[in-house]
């Protein structure tokens, strides 16, 4: 069965212990027979991937199949792809930002790269190189800044090892 379905035996009995798969029976050697409803179980399985189903609401469709209701199995599946609709629409959107992110940070790095912002030449083998600073400025805090608590600046962070940073601290009232 694994060779014409493609499969790998592992595969075929995880489908199994999972509830996905049945085989009409065992044999004493240990061997799982097969037939054409095996057959569609596994097209079936093998379809709902396709559609981005996890393994736990395949096993729901099969479970609502195996009971016989009459299109009981369209009504979940239309609910678990309207799901996961809404999910893939979050997920391109959040793509989307992202894209827009790297976009945003090639062209820094391109300004960067064509005002000699890198310094690294200059910095010694054992120093980190912190040039991702130009792509960034602006976009995440930065490594030092000054915070006015009371009337009173206070340094909060680090200062940047690199070079590549504006040592000037930004001030934050």
């Amino acid at each position: 069965m694994a060779k014409l379905v493609g499969m790998p035996t592992k595969t075929l009995r995880y489908y199994e212990e999972l509830g996905l798969l049945s085989p009409s029976r065992q044999e004493g050697s240990g061997y799982r027979v097969f037939g054409w409803r095996e057959l569609e179980q596994i097209e079936f399985v093998r379809r709902a991937k396709l559609m981005g189903l996890s393994l736990d609401q395949i096993r729901t469709l099969v479970v609502i199949a195996e009971d016989g209701a009459q299109s009981g199995v369209l009504h979940h599946l239309e609910d678990m792809l309207d799901v996961k609709l809404e999910e893939t629409e979050r997920t391109l959107e959040e793509l989307r930002a992202l894209r827009e992110s790297l976009i945003e940070y090639r062209d820094r790095v391109a300004v960067a790269e064509e005002e000699n912002v890198c310094r690294c030449a200059e910095r010694g083998k054992d120093e980190f190189c912190g040039c991702v600073s130009a792509a960034t400025e602006g976009v995440v805090p930065p490594m030092m800044r000054v915070v006015r608590e009371n009337g009173e600046a206070k340094k909060v962070g680090e200062a940047c090892r690199c070079g590549c940073c504006d040592p000037t601290p930004s001030v934050v009232s």
